[in-house]
């Protein structure tokens, strides 16, 4: 039904302004719910046994193959798209698990990053996998909140390299979040080319229905100085390799 009234599909998914990712705090109505939302694959890889940085077994293996070619087949495409934060640090088990598999990484502004994670609702209970711990927690023990966000941006950048640097140069696409918004139709249809994905007037339709504001710059607006400084002071390195200092 979603895929026969495209208008609703992208009102419900992206919200009224056809802008939104993700939807917080809020409960989809029965309505809403029968337009299956894009979501992160945390809950598949629990389902198949996987622990973050475990190896997977041939047994989970398997499931998770199965898994994700039942969502293929009921999704109606040829291919699986998998976005999740914790896919930073699986990517040498998802290359192994499916020899044919792609990776798209996308980086922003570390310091756009701390403020979005000021922001969202699921940060401070989520378990921090270099901490050992939840930023609640973090904060209970006297730590900086500040200091820990910017801190999240560094270390996930340098799980990704790592995880990345062992695979094979034509299995890796890499763009950052301010080519995206600059161009958002031209790069999304690069990414989907790289993917093997063919041609798609319906797809390029929907794209260009939809609105990529540029995010980066409610941090300047929002941090005083103070704040910008410590976030620097933990993200200079990486800051000044990629460009944004």
């Amino acid at each position: 039904m979603s895929r026969s009234l495209p208008s609703l599909q992208l009102k419900y998914w992206f919200g009224a302004d056809s802008s939104n990712a993700y939807r917080y705090g809020t409960r989809r109505g029965l309505a809403e719910r029968a337009f299956p939302a894009p979501v992160e694959g945390g809950p598949v890889y629990e389902d198949c046994g996987l622990n973050d940085g475990e190896a997977a077994t041939a047994a989970q293996a398997a499931r998770l193959r199965s898994a994700f070619a039942s969502m293929a087949r009921f999704g109606g495409g040829p291919t699986v798209v998998s976005k999740r934060i914790e896919n930073n640090g699986r990517i040498p088990l998802l290359a192994e698990v499916f020899p044919e598999a792609r990776f798209a990484t996308i980086v922003r502004d570390g310091r756009a990053v701390a403020y979005s994670l000021s922001a969202v609702d699921w940060w401070p209970k989520s378990h921090v996998w270099w901490l050992k711990s939840t930023p609640e927690q973090w904060e209970k023990d006297g730590g900086d909140p500040w200091e820990l966000r910017a801190r999240e941006w560094v270390e996930e950048l340098r799980r990704v390299e790592a995880g990345l640097s062992q695979l094979e140069p034509e299995r890796v696409f890499r763009m950052s979040y301010e080519e995206l918004v600059a161009d958002p139709t031209g790069n999304l249809d690069r990414l989907a080319r790289f993917a093997g994905l063919g041609e798609s007037d319906r797809w390029s339709a929907a794209l260009r229905r939809l609105r990529y504001p540029d995010r980066n710059e409610r941090w300047r607006a929002a941090l005083g100085p103070e704040v910008v400084a410590r976030i620097e002071a933990v993200q200079g390195e990486e800051l000044r390799r990629h460009g944004y200092v």
